[in-house]
């Protein structure tokens, strides 16, 4: 059983998120809300996803294919403080939300994953960790961390 992955993903010298994937299809290791989401962004933005993604996987002891990356979905989900308004000085923390068979694969070990990403003008550096369900996930908004127990969210 693990309880965390990491991964780091450079991007210093890319031209653009095709580059960060190496060869993989874009629209397959992203999802059509992360690339809406993404559009527009700095590639640091686009290397932290992928590294989120792939520290998830790494946590789940699966390969980081171009299938598997894609059915992570990394997005950010607004706080209760950031409710009120448009804008939130905070920013928002990065969700984990598993898509197609992954649900059911990682269901054998309960609790959340949590990611948390860190930016340099070089690499980008993501952690991924199983959490048992805190006081505060009650009250999250529908798109919440994914839920592992019983495959629920």
């Amino acid at each position: 059983m693990r309880r965390w992955g990491s991964a780091i993903v450079g991007h210093a010298g890319l031209g653009g998120p095709r580059d960060l994937v190496a060869g993989m299809p874009l629209e397959v290791v992203f999802t059509r809300a992360e690339r809406v989401r993404s559009g527009g962004r700095t590639l640091q933005r686009w290397a932290g996803r992928l590294a989120a993604k792939r520290a998830v996987l790494r946590l789940l002891g699966l390969p980081a294919d171009a299938e598997r990356l894609g059915q992570v979905e990394i997005l950010p989900l607004p706080t209760p403080a950031c409710a009120a308004g448009a804008a939130c000085r905070d920013g928002h923390p990065p969700s984990v939300r598993l898509l197609g068979d992954l649900p059911a694969l990682a269901a054998s070990v309960p609790g959340w994953i949590r990611v948390s990403v860190s930016h340099t003008d070089l690499r980008a550096l993501a952690l991924a960790v199983r959490t048992p369900r805190l006081p505060e996930d009650g009250s999250r908004a529908m798109r919440t961390t994914r839920l592992i127990e019983g495959g629920g969210r």
